[in-house]
């Protein structure tokens, strides 16, 4: 970054402070529709999490130490803005990692479900059909699914 960034004043931090209170209400959403298996709503989800990422992303310099805090009347006021931004942020890391965490058990059921699918080989699968409607019986080992 360029030593011309100036530290964002208080308005700016105040909205930031606010979009960051949106995006810990965004994810605990998030949480919600994935528990309940809702992908559609999910997914729409998304887009607002996008944009509030988009404008929460203005506030990286100063709050990562990039842009030093001018000193001034509002120092202090800037700096706890500045802090408090930062441990709602760090929440939202966490409900980040905590949805990751689901969505990759999703997957991975779904990938367990799909092998198992792929390879239900064996002679004791029972009664199948075949692709004229006719009941089989079982498979020989050497013989693919067509699942």
């Amino acid at each position: 970054m360029t030593s011309t960034q100036q530290t964002p004043d208080e308005n700016v931090l105040r909205d930031g402070l606010h979009k960051a209170s949106a995006l810990v209400a965004l994810l605990e959403q998030e949480l919600a529709l994935l528990t309940a298996g809702d992908l559609d709503s999910f997914e729409a989800l998304q887009s607002r999490k996008a944009e509030v990422l988009e404008s929460l992303s203005a506030l990286v310099p100063a709050l990562s130490g990039e842009v030093p805090l001018e000193k001034g009347p509002d120092t202090e006021t800037t700096a706890a803005l500045v802090e408090e931004i930062k441990d709602i942020l760090a929440t939202c890391r966490d409900a980040h990692l905590k949805n990751a965490i689901l969505i990759d058990r999703k997957i991975e059921a779904t990938r367990s479900a799909l092998e198992v699918l792929r390879s239900s080989r064996s002679a004791d699968t029972g009664e199948t059909y075949d692709k004229l409607g006719r009941i089989k019986r079982g498979y020989s080992r050497g013989r693919q699914t067509d699942v």
